[in-house]
Protein backbone atom coordinates (compact mmCIF):
# COMPACT_ATOMS: atom_id res chain seq x y z
CA UNK A 1 0.00 0.00 0.00
CA UNK A 2 1.41 3.37 -1.01
CA UNK A 3 0.97 6.82 0.48
CA UNK A 4 2.75 9.84 1.98
CA UNK A 5 1.40 12.10 4.75
CA UNK A 6 1.46 15.89 4.83
CA UNK A 7 1.14 17.31 8.35
CA UNK A 8 0.65 20.64 10.10
CA UNK A 9 -0.05 20.95 13.83
CA UNK A 10 -2.36 18.07 14.78
CA UNK A 11 -3.86 17.69 11.27
CA UNK A 12 -2.56 15.13 8.78
CA UNK A 13 -3.61 14.31 5.21
CA UNK A 14 -2.57 11.13 3.41
CA UNK A 15 -3.42 9.53 0.05
CA UNK A 16 -3.10 5.81 -0.72
CA UNK A 17 -4.21 2.97 -3.02
CA UNK A 18 -5.70 -0.30 -1.79
CA UNK A 19 -3.17 -2.03 -4.07
CA UNK A 20 -0.53 -0.80 -6.46
CA UNK A 21 -1.07 -3.40 -9.22
CA UNK A 22 -4.32 -4.27 -11.06
CA UNK A 23 -5.58 -5.41 -14.46
CA UNK A 24 -7.70 -3.73 -17.11
CA UNK A 25 -11.29 -3.31 -15.87
CA UNK A 26 -10.47 -4.32 -12.29
CA UNK A 27 -11.17 -1.37 -9.91
CA UNK A 28 -8.95 -0.42 -7.00
CA UNK A 29 -9.65 1.93 -4.13
CA UNK A 30 -8.08 5.38 -3.78
CA UNK A 31 -8.38 6.94 -0.31
CA UNK A 32 -7.67 10.37 1.12
CA UNK A 33 -7.40 10.09 4.90
CA UNK A 34 -7.77 13.31 6.95
CA UNK A 35 -7.08 13.26 10.69
CA UNK A 36 -8.40 15.87 13.13
CA UNK A 37 -10.52 17.97 10.76
CA UNK A 38 -12.78 20.23 12.86
CA UNK A 39 -15.66 20.42 10.41
CA UNK A 40 -17.15 18.37 7.57
CA UNK A 41 -15.14 18.28 4.37
CA UNK A 42 -16.17 18.43 0.76
CA UNK A 43 -14.60 15.66 -1.34
CA UNK A 44 -11.81 17.10 -3.46
CA UNK A 45 -11.73 16.48 -7.18
CA UNK A 46 -9.35 13.71 -8.25
CA UNK A 47 -8.37 13.13 -11.88
CA UNK A 48 -5.56 11.32 -13.71
CA UNK A 49 -4.91 10.70 -17.39
CA UNK A 50 -5.94 7.20 -18.47
CA UNK A 51 -7.89 6.45 -15.28
CA UNK A 52 -11.62 6.61 -14.50
CA UNK A 53 -11.86 7.95 -10.91
CA UNK A 54 -15.26 8.22 -9.19
CA UNK A 55 -16.07 9.34 -5.65
CA UNK A 56 -17.78 6.55 -3.62
CA UNK A 57 -18.38 8.34 -0.35
CA UNK A 58 -16.86 9.40 2.96
CA UNK A 59 -16.51 7.48 6.21
CA UNK A 60 -15.79 8.95 9.64
CA UNK A 61 -14.46 7.39 12.86
CA UNK A 62 -13.31 8.74 16.22
CA UNK A 63 -11.03 7.34 18.93
CA UNK A 64 -9.68 8.56 22.29
CA UNK A 65 -5.90 8.87 22.56
CA UNK A 66 -3.63 9.58 25.54
CA UNK A 67 -0.53 11.76 25.34
CA UNK A 68 1.46 13.98 27.71
CA UNK A 69 -1.42 16.47 27.81
CA UNK A 70 -3.98 13.83 28.77
CA UNK A 71 -6.84 12.24 26.83
CA UNK A 72 -8.06 13.81 23.60
CA UNK A 73 -10.36 12.77 20.75
CA UNK A 74 -8.91 11.95 17.33
CA UNK A 75 -11.31 12.04 14.37
CA UNK A 76 -10.51 10.40 11.03
CA UNK A 77 -12.37 11.13 7.80
CA UNK A 78 -11.73 8.96 4.72
CA UNK A 79 -12.81 10.02 1.24
CA UNK A 80 -13.11 6.87 -0.91
CA UNK A 81 -12.77 6.78 -4.72
CA UNK A 82 -13.08 3.95 -7.25
CA UNK A 83 -10.27 3.84 -9.82
CA UNK A 84 -10.55 1.81 -13.07
CA UNK A 85 -8.16 1.64 -16.03
CA UNK A 86 -9.18 0.94 -19.63
CA UNK A 87 -5.66 0.11 -20.83
CA UNK A 88 -2.48 -1.31 -19.40
CA UNK A 89 0.48 0.80 -18.35
CA UNK A 90 1.75 2.80 -15.40
CA UNK A 91 -0.42 5.71 -14.26
CA UNK A 92 0.17 8.45 -11.68
CA UNK A 93 -2.54 10.09 -9.62
CA UNK A 94 -1.15 13.59 -9.11
CA UNK A 95 -1.08 15.47 -5.78
CA UNK A 96 -4.56 16.33 -4.53
CA UNK A 97 -5.24 19.64 -2.80
CA UNK A 98 -7.46 19.32 0.28
CA UNK A 99 -9.04 22.21 2.20
CA UNK A 100 -9.07 21.42 5.96
CA UNK A 101 -10.53 24.09 8.23
CA UNK A 102 -9.52 26.88 5.84
CA UNK A 103 -5.97 25.62 5.30
CA UNK A 104 -4.68 23.95 2.12
CA UNK A 105 -2.90 20.57 2.23
CA UNK A 106 -1.42 18.61 -0.64
CA UNK A 107 -0.96 14.86 -0.84
CA UNK A 108 1.98 13.16 -2.53
CA UNK A 109 1.40 11.48 -5.93
CA UNK A 110 0.73 7.73 -6.03
CA UNK A 111 1.41 5.26 -8.86
CA UNK A 112 -0.80 2.46 -10.21
CA UNK A 113 0.45 -0.34 -12.51
CA UNK A 114 -2.20 -1.81 -14.84
CA UNK A 115 -1.63 -5.11 -16.67
CA UNK A 116 -3.46 -6.49 -19.66
CA UNK A 117 -6.28 -8.90 -18.85
CA UNK A 118 -4.43 -11.76 -20.64
CA UNK A 119 -1.63 -11.48 -18.08
CA UNK A 120 -1.99 -13.34 -14.77
CA UNK A 121 -4.36 -11.40 -12.53
CA UNK A 122 -1.80 -9.97 -10.14
CA UNK A 123 -4.49 -7.98 -8.39
CA UNK A 124 -6.48 -11.00 -7.23
CA UNK A 125 -5.43 -12.47 -3.89
CA UNK A 126 -4.24 -16.08 -4.20
CA UNK A 127 -4.24 -18.44 -1.22
CA UNK A 128 -2.09 -21.01 -3.07
CA UNK A 129 1.50 -20.05 -2.40
CA UNK A 130 4.81 -21.00 -3.98
CA UNK A 131 7.98 -22.47 -2.53
CA UNK A 132 11.55 -23.13 -3.60
CA UNK A 133 14.74 -24.69 -2.23
CA UNK A 134 17.95 -22.70 -2.46
CA UNK A 135 21.40 -24.10 -1.66
CA UNK A 136 24.51 -21.97 -1.32
CA UNK A 137 26.55 -23.99 -3.83
CA UNK A 138 26.17 -26.82 -6.33
CA UNK A 139 29.49 -28.56 -5.59
CA UNK A 140 30.77 -29.45 -2.12
CA UNK A 141 33.01 -31.86 -0.22
CA UNK A 142 32.10 -34.72 2.08
CA UNK A 143 31.67 -33.27 5.57
CA UNK A 144 31.20 -29.68 4.37
CA UNK A 145 28.36 -27.68 5.96
CA UNK A 146 26.12 -26.21 3.23
CA UNK A 147 23.50 -23.51 4.00
CA UNK A 148 20.02 -24.34 2.67
CA UNK A 149 16.89 -22.16 2.52
CA UNK A 150 13.29 -23.16 1.92
CA UNK A 151 11.33 -20.07 0.87
CA UNK A 152 7.53 -19.90 1.07
CA UNK A 153 5.89 -17.13 -1.00
CA UNK A 154 2.40 -16.07 0.11
CA UNK A 155 0.21 -13.38 -1.46
CA UNK A 156 0.71 -10.31 0.71
CA UNK A 157 -3.06 -9.80 1.00
CA UNK A 158 -3.83 -13.32 2.21
CA UNK A 159 -3.59 -14.17 5.88
CA UNK A 160 -1.72 -17.45 6.39
CA UNK A 161 -0.12 -19.43 9.18
CA UNK A 162 2.37 -22.30 9.00
CA UNK A 163 1.06 -25.43 10.71
CA UNK A 164 4.37 -27.27 11.18
CA UNK A 165 8.05 -26.78 10.42
CA UNK A 166 8.95 -27.85 6.87
CA UNK A 167 10.50 -31.23 6.08
CA UNK A 168 13.40 -31.53 3.62
CA UNK A 169 13.77 -35.12 2.51
CA UNK A 170 16.67 -36.88 0.82
CA UNK A 171 19.46 -39.37 1.47
CA UNK A 172 23.20 -39.11 1.88
CA UNK A 173 23.28 -36.05 4.16
CA UNK A 174 22.43 -34.88 7.66
CA UNK A 175 20.59 -31.67 8.57
CA UNK A 176 20.95 -29.04 11.26
CA UNK A 177 17.90 -28.28 13.38
CA UNK A 178 15.69 -25.75 11.60
CA UNK A 179 14.93 -22.66 13.73
CA UNK A 180 11.70 -20.71 13.63
CA UNK A 181 11.70 -18.23 10.72
CA UNK A 182 11.84 -14.51 11.29
CA UNK A 183 8.93 -12.25 10.36
CA UNK A 184 8.02 -12.34 6.65
CA UNK A 185 9.83 -10.16 4.15
CA UNK A 186 7.88 -8.23 1.47
CA UNK A 187 9.07 -8.84 -2.12
CA UNK A 188 7.69 -8.35 -5.63
CA UNK A 189 7.81 -11.38 -7.90
CA UNK A 190 6.15 -11.78 -11.32
CA UNK A 191 4.20 -8.56 -10.81
CA UNK A 192 2.72 -9.65 -7.47
CA UNK A 193 3.58 -8.66 -3.92
CA UNK A 194 4.45 -11.57 -1.64
CA UNK A 195 5.21 -12.08 2.02
CA UNK A 196 8.15 -14.49 2.10
CA UNK A 197 8.91 -16.83 4.99
CA UNK A 198 12.49 -18.09 4.90
CA UNK A 199 13.25 -21.35 6.70
CA UNK A 200 17.00 -21.83 7.18
CA UNK A 201 19.03 -24.96 7.86
CA UNK A 202 22.34 -26.51 6.78
CA UNK A 203 23.19 -29.96 5.46
CA UNK A 204 26.34 -32.07 5.68
CA UNK A 205 26.90 -34.58 2.85
CA UNK A 206 28.05 -37.95 4.13
CA UNK A 207 29.07 -39.58 0.86
CA UNK A 208 30.59 -38.64 -2.48
CA UNK A 209 28.60 -38.48 -5.71
CA UNK A 210 25.41 -36.74 -6.77
CA UNK A 211 22.78 -36.38 -4.06
CA UNK A 212 19.30 -34.87 -4.23
CA UNK A 213 18.29 -32.28 -1.63
CA UNK A 214 14.52 -32.31 -1.23
CA UNK A 215 11.78 -32.08 -2.12
CA UNK A 216 10.88 -29.66 0.66
CA UNK A 217 7.34 -29.72 2.01
CA UNK A 218 5.52 -27.14 4.12
CA UNK A 219 1.92 -27.18 5.38
CA UNK A 220 0.03 -23.99 6.18
CA UNK A 221 -3.49 -22.61 6.66
CA UNK A 222 -4.72 -19.69 4.54
CA UNK A 223 -7.90 -17.62 4.44
CA UNK A 224 -9.27 -18.20 0.93
CA UNK A 225 -10.93 -15.10 -0.58
CA UNK A 226 -14.44 -15.45 -1.98
CA UNK A 227 -14.73 -15.84 -5.73
CA UNK A 228 -15.39 -12.59 -7.58
CA UNK A 229 -18.72 -11.98 -9.24
CA UNK A 230 -18.75 -12.44 -12.97
CA UNK A 231 -20.00 -9.69 -15.25
CA UNK A 232 -19.53 -5.93 -15.14
CA UNK A 233 -18.13 -4.34 -12.00
CA UNK A 234 -19.68 -1.39 -10.19
CA UNK A 235 -18.69 0.94 -7.39
CA UNK A 236 -20.72 -1.16 -4.94
CA UNK A 237 -18.43 -4.15 -5.58
CA UNK A 238 -15.84 -2.30 -3.51
CA UNK A 239 -17.73 -3.51 -0.46
CA UNK A 240 -16.56 -7.03 -1.33
CA UNK A 241 -13.89 -8.30 1.05
CA UNK A 242 -11.57 -8.79 -1.92
CA UNK A 243 -11.55 -5.04 -2.50
CA UNK A 244 -11.22 -4.01 1.14
CA UNK A 245 -9.02 -6.98 2.13
CA UNK A 246 -11.45 -7.86 4.93
CA UNK A 247 -11.14 -11.61 5.64
CA UNK A 248 -14.21 -11.76 7.88
CA UNK A 249 -16.13 -13.99 5.47
CA UNK A 250 -13.07 -15.81 4.06
CA UNK A 251 -12.80 -19.58 4.35
CA UNK A 252 -9.80 -21.16 6.11
CA UNK A 253 -8.20 -23.90 4.04
CA UNK A 254 -5.08 -26.03 4.54
CA UNK A 255 -2.45 -26.20 1.80
CA UNK A 256 0.60 -28.43 1.28
CA UNK A 257 3.31 -26.92 -0.90
CA UNK A 258 6.30 -28.86 -2.24
CA UNK A 259 9.55 -27.26 -3.34
CA UNK A 260 11.30 -29.05 -6.18
CA UNK A 261 14.51 -30.91 -5.19
CA UNK A 262 17.92 -29.55 -6.10
CA UNK A 263 21.00 -31.57 -6.97
CA UNK A 264 24.35 -31.34 -5.20
CA UNK A 265 27.62 -32.80 -6.47
CA UNK A 266 29.77 -34.07 -3.58
CA UNK A 267 33.50 -34.67 -3.92
CA UNK A 268 35.50 -36.95 -1.57
CA UNK A 269 38.15 -35.44 0.66
CA UNK A 270 41.58 -35.89 -0.94
CA UNK A 271 43.79 -38.61 0.50
CA UNK A 272 47.01 -36.80 -0.41
CA UNK A 273 48.33 -34.50 2.26
CA UNK A 274 45.87 -35.55 4.95
CA UNK A 275 47.43 -34.74 8.38
CA UNK A 276 47.61 -37.49 10.99
CA UNK A 277 45.55 -35.47 13.49
CA UNK A 278 42.76 -34.67 10.98
CA UNK A 279 39.42 -35.57 12.62
CA UNK A 280 37.00 -34.62 9.82
CA UNK A 281 36.60 -30.87 10.38
CA UNK A 282 35.72 -29.09 7.14
CA UNK A 283 35.48 -25.32 6.94
CA UNK A 284 37.53 -22.21 7.66
CA UNK A 285 38.81 -22.02 11.24
CA UNK A 286 41.12 -20.16 13.58
CA UNK A 287 42.75 -21.75 16.63
CA UNK A 288 44.24 -20.49 19.91
CA UNK A 289 45.39 -22.07 23.17
CA UNK A 290 45.77 -20.59 26.63
CA UNK A 291 46.78 -22.21 29.93
CA UNK A 292 46.64 -21.40 33.62
CA UNK A 293 48.20 -21.12 36.11
CA UNK A 294 51.54 -19.98 34.74
CA UNK A 295 53.58 -21.32 37.68
CA UNK A 296 53.15 -24.84 39.10
CA UNK A 297 55.13 -27.67 40.61
CA UNK A 298 55.96 -30.96 38.98
CA UNK A 299 52.80 -33.09 39.21
CA UNK A 300 50.40 -30.12 39.50
CA UNK A 301 47.74 -29.71 36.77
CA UNK A 302 47.61 -26.92 34.21
CA UNK A 303 44.20 -26.20 32.66
CA UNK A 304 44.42 -25.59 28.91
CA UNK A 305 41.63 -23.76 27.08
CA UNK A 306 41.66 -24.59 23.39
CA UNK A 307 39.42 -22.42 21.20
CA UNK A 308 38.47 -23.30 17.62
CA UNK A 309 36.42 -20.57 15.93
CA UNK A 310 35.28 -19.85 12.41
CA UNK A 311 32.72 -21.23 9.99
CA UNK A 312 32.16 -24.89 9.21
CA UNK A 313 30.95 -28.20 10.55
CA UNK A 314 31.61 -27.96 14.29
CA UNK A 315 30.02 -31.39 14.85
CA UNK A 316 33.24 -32.88 13.47
CA UNK A 317 35.64 -30.58 15.31
CA UNK A 318 37.53 -32.60 17.92
CA UNK A 319 39.99 -31.40 20.55
CA UNK A 320 43.40 -30.33 19.19
CA UNK A 321 46.31 -32.69 19.87
CA UNK A 322 49.55 -32.04 21.81
CA UNK A 323 52.36 -31.67 19.30
CA UNK A 324 54.99 -33.20 21.61
CA UNK A 325 53.62 -35.09 24.62
CA UNK A 326 57.06 -35.83 26.11
CA UNK A 327 57.02 -34.95 29.81
CA UNK A 328 53.26 -34.31 29.87
CA UNK A 329 50.37 -36.39 31.11
CA UNK A 330 46.99 -35.31 29.68
CA UNK A 331 43.36 -36.14 30.44
CA UNK A 332 40.29 -36.34 28.17
CA UNK A 333 38.93 -32.86 27.35
CA UNK A 334 35.42 -31.46 27.72
CA UNK A 335 33.95 -29.33 24.94
CA UNK A 336 31.32 -26.64 24.51
CA UNK A 337 30.04 -24.97 21.34
CA UNK A 338 28.57 -21.45 21.17
CA UNK A 339 27.23 -20.17 17.87
CA UNK A 340 27.45 -16.53 16.87
CA UNK A 341 24.46 -14.43 17.93
CA UNK A 342 23.70 -13.46 14.33
CA UNK A 343 23.85 -17.08 13.15
CA UNK A 344 20.49 -18.84 13.35
CA UNK A 345 21.64 -22.28 12.17
CA UNK A 346 25.08 -22.76 13.74
CA UNK A 347 27.29 -22.30 10.69
CA UNK A 348 29.74 -20.13 12.61
CA UNK A 349 30.80 -19.88 16.25
CA UNK A 350 33.43 -21.04 18.72
CA UNK A 351 34.05 -24.47 20.19
CA UNK A 352 36.03 -24.40 23.43
CA UNK A 353 37.79 -27.41 24.91
CA UNK A 354 39.15 -27.60 28.46
CA UNK A 355 41.94 -30.11 29.10
CA UNK A 356 44.00 -30.83 32.19
CA UNK A 357 47.71 -31.48 31.52
CA UNK A 358 50.30 -32.35 34.18
CA UNK A 359 54.03 -31.64 33.80
CA UNK A 360 56.12 -34.63 34.89
CA UNK A 361 59.38 -32.71 34.67
CA UNK A 362 60.60 -29.13 34.62
CA UNK A 363 59.14 -27.10 31.75
CA UNK A 364 59.66 -23.53 30.52
CA UNK A 365 56.57 -23.24 28.29
CA UNK A 366 53.03 -24.50 27.93
CA UNK A 367 52.42 -27.50 25.67
CA UNK A 368 52.00 -26.69 21.98
CA UNK A 369 48.84 -27.98 20.26
CA UNK A 370 47.97 -28.59 16.61
CA UNK A 371 44.60 -28.50 14.88
CA UNK A 372 44.03 -29.70 11.30
CA UNK A 373 41.06 -29.15 9.00
CA UNK A 374 40.16 -29.18 5.32
CA UNK A 375 39.46 -25.78 3.73
CA UNK A 376 36.87 -26.35 0.95
CA UNK A 377 37.45 -22.92 -0.58
CA UNK A 378 41.22 -23.37 -0.88
CA UNK A 379 40.69 -27.13 -1.50
CA UNK A 380 43.57 -28.15 0.77
CA UNK A 381 44.34 -29.31 4.32
CA UNK A 382 45.48 -26.71 6.83
CA UNK A 383 47.30 -27.35 10.12
CA UNK A 384 47.32 -24.60 12.77
CA UNK A 385 49.84 -24.57 15.63
CA UNK A 386 49.24 -22.72 18.89
CA UNK A 387 51.68 -20.07 20.07
CA UNK A 388 53.96 -21.26 22.89
CA UNK A 389 53.38 -19.47 26.20
CA UNK A 390 55.73 -19.15 29.16
CA UNK A 391 55.36 -21.59 32.07
CA UNK A 392 57.45 -22.09 35.20
CA UNK A 393 57.54 -25.60 36.69
CA UNK A 394 59.33 -26.03 40.03
CA UNK A 395 60.62 -29.28 41.47
CA UNK A 396 62.55 -32.22 40.16
CA UNK A 397 61.45 -35.03 37.90
CA UNK A 398 59.98 -37.88 39.88
CA UNK A 399 62.67 -40.47 40.62
CA UNK A 400 62.29 -43.94 39.18
CA UNK A 401 61.58 -46.65 41.79
CA UNK A 402 64.66 -48.67 42.86
CA UNK A 403 65.10 -52.08 41.19
CA UNK A 404 63.86 -55.13 43.12
CA UNK A 405 66.88 -57.21 44.30
CA UNK A 406 67.03 -60.81 43.06
CA UNK A 407 68.85 -63.79 44.58
CA UNK A 408 71.84 -64.98 42.56
CA UNK A 409 73.34 -67.64 44.87
CA UNK A 410 72.68 -71.44 44.80
CA UNK A 411 72.06 -73.99 47.55
CA UNK A 412 75.51 -75.53 47.09
CA UNK A 413 77.41 -72.34 47.75
CA UNK A 414 78.85 -72.15 51.29
CA UNK A 415 77.10 -69.72 53.57
CA UNK A 416 79.35 -67.26 55.33
CA UNK A 417 78.22 -66.67 58.87
CA UNK A 418 78.73 -63.23 60.37
CA UNK A 419 81.26 -62.80 63.12
CA UNK A 420 79.85 -63.72 66.48
CA UNK A 421 79.99 -60.99 69.09
CA UNK A 422 82.47 -61.69 71.81
CA UNK A 423 82.00 -61.17 75.54
CA UNK A 424 85.13 -59.21 76.05
CA UNK A 425 84.50 -58.60 79.72
CA UNK A 426 83.69 -62.24 80.59
CA UNK A 427 80.32 -61.24 82.06
CA UNK A 428 77.60 -63.90 82.03
CA UNK A 429 74.50 -61.68 82.36
CA UNK A 430 74.38 -60.77 78.66
CA UNK A 431 75.34 -63.38 76.11
CA UNK A 432 75.99 -63.04 72.42
CA UNK A 433 73.63 -64.49 69.81
CA UNK A 434 73.84 -68.29 69.33
CA UNK A 435 74.00 -69.47 65.68
CA UNK A 436 74.34 -73.21 66.35
CA UNK A 437 71.15 -73.81 68.38
CA UNK A 438 68.29 -75.89 66.90
CA UNK A 439 67.90 -77.72 63.55
CA UNK A 440 69.43 -76.17 60.48
CA UNK A 441 67.00 -74.96 57.73
CA UNK A 442 67.67 -75.90 54.11
CA UNK A 443 68.15 -73.17 51.47
CA UNK A 444 67.56 -75.50 48.49
CA UNK A 445 65.30 -74.01 45.69
CA UNK A 446 61.62 -75.04 45.66
CA UNK A 447 62.12 -76.82 42.34
CA UNK A 448 64.41 -79.34 44.10
CA UNK A 449 62.01 -80.11 46.92
CA UNK A 450 59.78 -83.22 46.80
CA UNK A 451 56.85 -81.61 48.65
CA UNK A 452 56.70 -78.78 46.08
CA UNK A 453 56.16 -81.21 43.18
CA UNK A 454 53.48 -83.12 45.12
CA UNK A 455 51.49 -79.90 45.58
CA UNK A 456 51.89 -79.01 41.89
CA UNK A 457 50.65 -82.43 40.77
CA UNK A 458 47.53 -82.04 42.90
CA UNK A 459 46.78 -78.61 41.52
CA UNK A 460 47.26 -79.82 37.91
CA UNK A 461 44.79 -82.66 38.44
CA UNK A 462 42.19 -80.23 39.84
CA UNK A 463 42.73 -77.88 36.90
CA UNK A 464 42.20 -80.68 34.35
CA UNK A 465 38.93 -81.62 36.01
CA UNK A 466 37.74 -77.98 35.96
CA UNK A 467 38.68 -77.53 32.28
CA UNK A 468 36.78 -80.68 31.40
CA UNK A 469 33.62 -79.40 33.02
CA UNK A 470 33.97 -75.98 31.35
CA UNK A 471 34.58 -77.47 27.90
CA UNK A 472 31.49 -79.61 28.28
CA UNK A 473 29.34 -76.56 29.17
CA UNK A 474 30.91 -74.03 26.78
CA UNK A 475 28.70 -74.66 23.69
CA UNK A 476 25.59 -74.12 25.81
CA UNK A 477 27.04 -70.92 27.28
CA UNK A 478 27.95 -69.54 23.83
CA UNK A 479 24.49 -70.31 22.51
CA UNK A 480 22.85 -68.61 25.50
CA UNK A 481 25.08 -65.55 25.07
CA UNK A 482 24.24 -65.29 21.35
CA UNK A 483 20.53 -65.64 22.05
CA UNK A 484 20.69 -62.89 24.70
CA UNK A 485 22.51 -60.56 22.29
CA UNK A 486 19.93 -61.16 19.57
CA UNK A 487 17.10 -60.42 21.99
CA UNK A 488 18.83 -57.21 23.04
CA UNK A 489 19.31 -56.21 19.37
CA UNK A 490 15.61 -56.76 18.60
CA UNK A 491 14.64 -54.57 21.54
CA UNK A 492 17.10 -51.83 20.50
CA UNK A 493 15.87 -51.77 16.89
CA UNK A 494 12.29 -51.34 18.10
CA UNK A 495 13.46 -48.49 20.30
CA UNK A 496 15.34 -46.83 17.41
CA UNK A 497 12.18 -46.72 15.30
CA UNK A 498 10.37 -44.59 17.88
CA UNK A 499 10.18 -40.96 16.79
CA UNK A 500 10.39 -39.48 20.29
CA UNK A 501 14.04 -40.53 20.88
CA UNK A 502 16.49 -37.67 21.39
CA UNK A 503 19.95 -37.72 19.81
CA UNK A 504 21.81 -39.09 22.86
CA UNK A 505 19.45 -42.06 23.32
CA UNK A 506 19.28 -42.71 19.58
CA UNK A 507 23.02 -42.83 18.91
CA UNK A 508 23.70 -44.82 22.11
CA UNK A 509 21.26 -47.49 20.94
CA UNK A 510 22.61 -47.43 17.36
CA UNK A 511 26.21 -47.91 18.53
CA UNK A 512 25.12 -50.80 20.76
CA UNK A 513 23.43 -52.53 17.79
CA UNK A 514 26.72 -52.31 15.85
CA UNK A 515 28.62 -53.79 18.81
CA UNK A 516 26.17 -56.70 19.01
CA UNK A 517 26.35 -57.45 15.27
CA UNK A 518 30.16 -57.32 15.36
CA UNK A 519 30.26 -59.65 18.38
CA UNK A 520 27.89 -62.13 16.72
CA UNK A 521 30.01 -62.06 13.54
CA UNK A 522 33.46 -62.45 15.13
CA UNK A 523 32.85 -63.92 18.60
CA UNK A 524 34.63 -60.92 20.11
CA UNK A 525 33.62 -59.19 23.32
CA UNK A 526 30.73 -56.93 22.34
CA UNK A 527 31.70 -54.20 24.83
CA UNK A 528 35.13 -53.91 23.21
CA UNK A 529 33.89 -53.14 19.69
CA UNK A 530 34.73 -49.55 18.70
CA UNK A 531 34.36 -47.46 15.53
CA UNK A 532 37.62 -48.77 14.04
CA UNK A 533 36.66 -52.43 14.47
CA UNK A 534 33.16 -51.87 13.12
CA UNK A 535 34.40 -49.87 10.14
CA UNK A 536 36.84 -52.67 9.31
CA UNK A 537 33.96 -55.15 9.25
CA UNK A 538 32.07 -52.87 6.85
CA UNK A 539 34.83 -53.52 4.32
CA UNK A 540 34.28 -52.02 0.88
CA UNK A 541 30.82 -50.66 1.72
CA UNK A 542 32.00 -47.05 2.04
CA UNK A 543 28.56 -45.56 2.58
CA UNK A 544 27.76 -47.87 5.50
CA UNK A 545 31.23 -47.37 6.95
CA UNK A 546 30.74 -43.58 6.88
CA UNK A 547 27.46 -43.84 8.78
CA UNK A 548 28.99 -46.23 11.33
CA UNK A 549 31.85 -43.85 11.99
CA UNK A 550 29.38 -40.97 12.30
CA UNK A 551 27.32 -42.93 14.87
CA UNK A 552 30.33 -43.52 17.13
CA UNK A 553 31.61 -39.95 16.64
CA UNK A 554 28.27 -38.36 17.52
CA UNK A 555 27.86 -40.59 20.56
CA UNK A 556 31.37 -39.78 21.79
CA UNK A 557 30.86 -36.07 21.17
CA UNK A 558 27.59 -35.91 23.09
CA UNK A 559 28.97 -37.87 26.04
CA UNK A 560 32.56 -36.70 26.32
CA UNK A 561 33.07 -33.48 24.35
CA UNK A 562 30.28 -31.27 25.61
CA UNK A 563 27.88 -31.77 22.72
CA UNK A 564 27.86 -29.92 19.44
CA UNK A 565 24.30 -30.52 18.39
CA UNK A 566 21.00 -29.87 20.12
CA UNK A 567 19.83 -32.98 21.98
CA UNK A 568 16.35 -32.79 20.51
CA UNK A 569 14.38 -35.44 18.69
CA UNK A 570 16.05 -37.17 15.74
CA UNK A 571 14.52 -36.05 12.40
CA UNK A 572 12.73 -38.75 10.43
CA UNK A 573 15.13 -38.74 7.49
CA UNK A 574 18.17 -39.02 9.74
CA UNK A 575 16.57 -41.91 11.66
CA UNK A 576 15.77 -43.68 8.36
CA UNK A 577 19.32 -43.26 7.07
CA UNK A 578 20.91 -44.68 10.24
CA UNK A 579 18.46 -47.62 10.39
CA UNK A 580 19.22 -48.47 6.74
CA UNK A 581 22.95 -48.56 7.49
CA UNK A 582 22.39 -50.75 10.57
CA UNK A 583 20.30 -53.17 8.52
CA UNK A 584 22.97 -53.39 5.81
CA UNK A 585 25.73 -53.94 8.36
CA UNK A 586 23.78 -56.60 10.27
CA UNK A 587 22.68 -58.45 7.14
CA UNK A 588 26.21 -58.70 5.76
CA UNK A 589 28.13 -59.51 8.93
CA UNK A 590 25.96 -60.95 11.70
CA UNK A 591 25.85 -64.76 12.05
CA UNK A 592 22.67 -66.74 12.22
Amino acid sequence: MLGVAAQAADVSVKASLSRSVTVIGEPVQFQIRIINAKRALDPPDVAADGLDIRHVGPSTSSVMRLDQNGFHSETTTVQVYQVTAAKNGTFTIPPVEVDVDGRKYKTEPVTLTVQASAVEDAARPQAQGKSELIIAKQTAYVGELIPVELRLYMDARVRSQVVAMPEISGEGFTKQKMPEPRRPERVTKDGREYDVLIFKTAITPGKAGKISIGPGEVIYNAQVPRARRSGPRSMFDLLDEDAFGDPFFAQVQQFKIKAEPVELTVKPLPAAGKPRDFSGAVGTFQFSADGSPRQVKVGDPVTMKLRVSGRGNFDRVEAPAIKDATGWRSYPPSGNFKKEDSDEVGLSGTKTFEMAVIPEEKKTQMPVFTFSFFDPEAEKYVTLVSEPAALKVDGAKAAAPPPVPTATGTADEPKTEPDRPKNVTGATDILGLRYDAGARKTFAPLSERREFWMVQAGMLAALLVLVGFRMRGRPNADAARSAALRREKTSLLAKLRRSELVHAEFFDAAARVIQIDAALATGADDAGVDATAARTLAGSDAATAEVIEEIFNVRAEMHFAGGGRDDGRVPGDERTRVLAALETFGRCHAKG
